[in-house]
């Protein structure tokens, strides 16, 4: 399989490819250890358009993707079988304002929940889900597994907590509800 690293560059900066194996190794493992892998690369974009650009490439070109948020999945789901491009969601970390009367903050798939709990505490509020990783746990990783946590009784899980999303299909296009 050829990686299109030349147009990956162009779509997310150079800086945001990375090939070396000192640089992608703490991706390709999962923080309990149990599961590893190799990437052919690993890229970092910065927006959904990026994102967007990222999967449409890899779509041409036939090249397989695996998505990665906070890597605290206990499953292996975010690391690499062998070759593929890892896709890190993890500067996608973007937080809008608060709007206290509707209880709704907008949060990027790479915001942690401790960035995010913080945030809306600072409004007064507070944020349903809770776990232990909170500090590498991201939004994206939470929707993606429909996260429970330590105050799932209470509160629900990260679906009851979710009013919209916006998502990029393999393809590349974009579909927001």
């Amino acid at each position: 399989m050829t990686l299109p690293l030349d147009d990956l560059r162009a779509a997310v900066g150079d800086e945001h490819v990375l090939v070396d194996a000192d640089l992608t190794r703490s991706y390709e493992n999962d923080w309990t250890g149990r599961f590893s892998g190799r990437a052919g690369c690993v890229v970092r974009p910065a927006s959904t358009s990026q994102v967007s650009d990222v999967l449409r490439i890899c779509h041409a070109a036939g090249v397989p993707v695996v998505v990665q948020g906070g890597n605290t999945g206990l499953v292996g789901g975010g690391i690499p079988a062998g070759g593929e491009v890892l896709l890190s969601l993890t500067r996608l970390d973007s937080l809008g304002d608060v709007d206290v009367a509707a209880a709704q903050v907008s949060a990027g798939a790479g915001v942690t929940l401790s960035s995010l709990q913080a945030h809306v505490r600072a409004a007064g509020l507070d944020f349903g889900v809770d776990l232990a990783a909170r500090d590498s746990a991201t939004v994206g990783g939470l929707v993606a597994t429909n996260a429970g946590g330590i105050r799932v009784l209470r509160y629900g899980s990260m679906r009851a907590q979710l009013l919209g999303a916006e998502a990029v299909l393999a393809d590349g296009s974009v579909v927001s509800r």
